[in-house]
């Protein structure tokens, strides 16, 4: 599939970024970084939900990850 680093990625990028978030929120510094992560990951998952045709499935993520599991000898 041609999104699949977008959507790993992007997921990835996502889930750090609000436990980055939490964290500086919990230690009392800007989450600025954070939320720029998060806005990062947000644009990646919309760049491959641009790539696949606006149609997404939730097994869609699982299968990306194994596929670029089995492209990365």
């Amino acid at each position: 599939m041609p999104y699949d680093y977008q959507l790993v990625g992007g997921t990835v990028l996502v889930l750090l970024s609000l436990v980055g978030i939490t964290n500086a929120m919990v230690e009392k510094r800007s989450p600025l970084f954070g939320i720029l992560a998060f806005l990062m990951g947000a644009g990646l998952l919309f760049w491959g939900w641009l790539l696949s045709g606006f149609q997404w499935d939730p097994s869609d993520l699982p299968e990306a990850v194994y596929r670029l599991i089995s492209e990365w000898k």
